[in-house]
């Protein structure tokens, strides 16, 4: 194989890595959605395709439109002009030919919506239970501490974009996290970053199996409400309800044209943001009544800190890192902005603002509503009647169409990795290759089951927030940023550095607490 052709393997990975967003919470359809004009990662991030091939072998990638009737590529290769493997001859005379870059079209409003979006998701419906473990001021220090050092490490990654090509004025900034970490630390960091955005991808594939099968054996064994799920499947336990959620997401998960998944974006935004006001006026209303007044006053009673430094790390943590390190997601939506090296920031500053306000109080109030009986989904403490069951079995739809399209960056990362497909056009794919897409499809889809057996959806999302979110939030932009201003500074130390490193610190120990006291409490 080519140095050329190598290098555009590299870069189609890179891509995968840009749209896996997964991950991350998430995260929800509302962020993962495929619209009217062609699928697009995560929300309404413009498409891109390669322009420029640096003499440092990677290749810049600038915003561009695609028509309404492009047939997409696999996921990840659909932001590149062509899911072809070409030779270097091939790619120069692109260059050459290659028309001006066009500029994104998102403004700083249209990206702050965005960034919310992307935060805000399933995982808004376990924090009640993470402030019952954290107590009430612990889970508003930990909330804030998180959304703040995330809001921070996302506007370090926009600026340390533009410190890496700094001495460059004719190379463009980074569009990728893989990419930006291979310039400022190297091969082996940039390795790090590919392999947890497939773990955050796959893991947060698994808190969704985790979502629907509490949800359902919640409702399954409910035989006092008329709900239509203990009507058709009485009393299945939650395993059962799981390994059907896998043997029904798999099937759909080898789906490559992903416009059949467009009408998800309305679905998630309605079930997220209906749950979220149902709880509340359920509480007010219902059970247990009285009003927000009443539940504030409960707040009062409980438990302001944490019990013990398990509590802290191992119960909760993870799931607030789970909601706000969405740092893998900044680059597509820094690609899709007019002006991210001037808005970028205060769109970051808005949408955290706005979403840690909103799902700090959604937890006080619910935790006021329920005391020690907030379970580890809030939505379990409400009854399952007609009206109530539909909206939980909404959720779980939406999360069933959400997984092919949030798995498949995992999907694509682990085909890269394990098949060779250059210079095969897709009409080409052979029966054997078919066997090999869906062995792997199998194996990950296995993988996210294995996960959702570590524990509830709280213990899931603990671990996946707090270990691969964790790090691609507090340890890796930290490293970057410090790495950065000591390669302008000719490897002198400067007074800058001192709150990255105190950033990355609080990361290590962080990821490290996390991994031990989640892993000991479901172990133990």
């Amino acid at each position: 194989m080519t140095l050329a052709s190598n290098i555009t393997r590299y870069n189609r990975a890179a891509a995968v890595v840009t749209a896996a967003v997964i991950i991350l919470q998430t995260r929800e359809s509302s962020c993962f959605s495929p619209t009217a004009k062609g699928y697009h990662i995560g929300c309404n991030f413009a498409q891109r395709k390669p322009t420029n091939l640096r003499s440092n072998g990677v290749i810049d990638i600038d915003v561009v439109d695609l028509d309404a009737d492009d047939e997409p590529c696999l996921l990840g290769d659909n932001i590149v002009a062509s899911c072809d493997v070409t030779s270097g001859d091939s790619i120069m005379n692109e260059v050459q030919t290659m028309p001006p870059p066009r500029r994104g079209t998102q403004t700083k409003l249209s990206a702050a919506t965005n960034l919310g979006k992307c935060i805000c998701g399933a995982g808004s419906f376990a924090l009640p239970h993470v402030f019952l473990k954290e107590g009430v001021l612990g889970g508003t220090l930990a909330i804030t501490i998180c959304a703040f050092l995330a809001m921070n490490t996302m506007q370090s990654i926009n600026r340390s974009r533009f410190l890496a090509v700094a001495n460059e004025p004719l190379i463009s900034p980074p569009t990728s996290y893989v990419e930006l970490t291979k310039l400022a630390l190297g091969d082996g960091a940039s390795k790090v970053v590919f392999s947890l955005t497939l773990a955050a991808s796959l893991g947060v594939c698994s808190t969704y199996i985790v979502f629907v099968g509490q949800t359902l054996a919640s409702l399954s064994a409910d035989a006092m409400s008329a709900n239509i799920v203990h009507t058709l499947a009485p009393n299945i336990d939650e395993t059962t309800w799981e390994i059907i959620t896998a043997a029904t997401v798999l099937p759909i998960s080898l789906v490559r044209n992903y416009g059949v998944f467009a009408f998800t974006s309305a679905l998630g935004v309605t079930a997220v943001l209906g749950g979220i006001l149902v709880t509340l006026a359920y509480g007010v209303l219902v059970d247990p009544g009285g009003g927000i007044g009443e539940a504030l006053s409960a707040v009062s009673q409980l438990k302001m800190w944490p019990d013990s430094f398990s509590d802290a790390f191992g119960g909760s943590f993870g799931t607030i890192a789970y909601l706000f390190c969405i740092n893998f997601l900044t680059f597509p939506i820094i690609n899709s902005m007019k002006d991210s090296r001037n808005d970028y920031d205060g769109a970051v500053s808005s949408a955290v603002a706005v979403i840690w306000m909103v799902n700090a109080l959604f937890a006080i109030v619910c935790l006021g509503f329920y005391g020690e009986e907030t379970q580890d989904l809030v939505l379990q403490n409400l009854d399952n009647g007609p009206y109530l069951s539909a909206l939980k079995i909404l959720l779980c739809v939406d999360l069933l169409f959400t997984f092919p399209v949030v798995f498949s960056s995992g999907r694509q990362i682990l085909e890269n990795v394990l098949l060779d497909e250059s210079g095969k056009e897709e009409e080409e794919e052979t029966m054997s290759l078919a066997l090999s897409r869906a062995t792997i499809t199998s194996g990950a889809v296995a993988t996210c089951f294995g996960l959702s057996q570590v524990g509830g959806f709280g213990v899931v999302a603990n671990l996946v927030g707090g270990v691969a979110q964790g790090t691609l939030a507090f340890i890796i932009p930290p490293a970057i940023a410090v790495a950065l201003s000591r390669r302008s500074s000719n490897g002198n130390f400067e007074a800058s550095e001192i709150s990255q490193w105190l950033i990355g610190g609080f990361g290590v120990a962080v990821v490290s607490s996390v991994t031990y006291f989640t892993l000991a409490e479901s172990l133990g």
